[in-house]
């Protein structure tokens, strides 16, 4: 089987630059070609000396020869890019937003943005092999999930899909501060977030709709009502999330 020859978007951030990593190590892919905006014409080794085997160099555009990119691009760039990607018949993986929610109708509330390509959303898979493996493996164009809903879906699924539980559902969730890129910003500055822990975005969280549009495609007769918490916390990265539920009635005992 010959390589899957790949290509990443906007390599200079933080998720752009641990893919290279990964797709660099990965015994069936060639990492052929990258991108960044305010680096291009750099070897990609000098900005990341920890890349220094790839010997790879920062480009304007993506080389024609490539099967799968690797958008990760911000919310809202990737609809820029991606129409034009699928057109010349590559396979688009998408690291933003930017095609995560099959309802249009939801980016203003939570991007800001009204989505100029609706179409693609119903064409769209969600990158979570665990829920979705064969349609992944088939797709043109893949939304990798954002980091809190994989957390919370993978934990919630199997209870959620058995209707284990009752459906009112808590998630507390606790991030490190690297979630949030490397565009600066007040909250992730070294004394703001050291020895401190902040819950944000509680008026709702972003990832909320996702989480619920993947447990409630599970059992869609299940009327869920799920309370989202995130917070940031003193660390590089990870995410640790806590999902709270009570049991069906009669589980414990048998009767159910």
């Amino acid at each position: 089987m010959s390589p899957i020859k790949a290509g990443i978007i906007n390599v200079t951030g933080y998720i752009g630059s641990d893919l290279a990593r990964l797709l660099y190590q990965h015994p069936q892919v060639e990492l052929e070609s990258v991108t960044g905006r305010s680096t291009a014409g750099q070897e990609l080794a000098d900005v990341f000396p920890y890349l220094s085997k790839t010997r790879l160099s920062i480009k304007d555009e993506l080389d024609s020869n490539i099967n799968v990119v690797f958008s990760a691009m911000p919310h809202r760039s990737s609809i820029e890019v991606v129409p034009s990607l699928l057109k010349k018949g590559m396979k688009v993986i998408d690291v933003s937003a930017d095609f995560r929610l099959k309802n249009a109708s939801e980016y203003p509330r939570w991007y800001g943005f009204d989505h100029p390509s609706p179409e693609l959303l119903k064409q769209a898979v969600y990158g979570l092999p665990e829920l979705h493996r064969d349609d992944i493996a088939s797709a043109t164009l893949i939304a990798n999930p954002g980091c809190y809903s994989t957390g919370a879906i993978l934990a919630l699924a199997p209870v959620v899909k058995e209707r284990l539980i009752c459906p009112d559902i808590i998630i507390d969730s606790k991030s490190g501060v690297s979630g949030a890129g490397r565009a600066l910003s007040l909250t992730t500055h070294y004394s703001e977030a050291n020895e401190n822990v902040c819950a944000y975005s509680l008026e709702g969280h972003r990832h909320l709709p996702e989480i619920e549009q993947e447990l409630e495609k599970l059992n869609p007769e299940f009327s869920l009502s799920i309370t989202f918490v995130p917070h940031l916390v003193p660390m590089t990265r990870g995410i640790l999330s806590s999902c709270y539920a009570k049991l069906r009635g009669g589980l414990l005992d048998g009767s159910a």
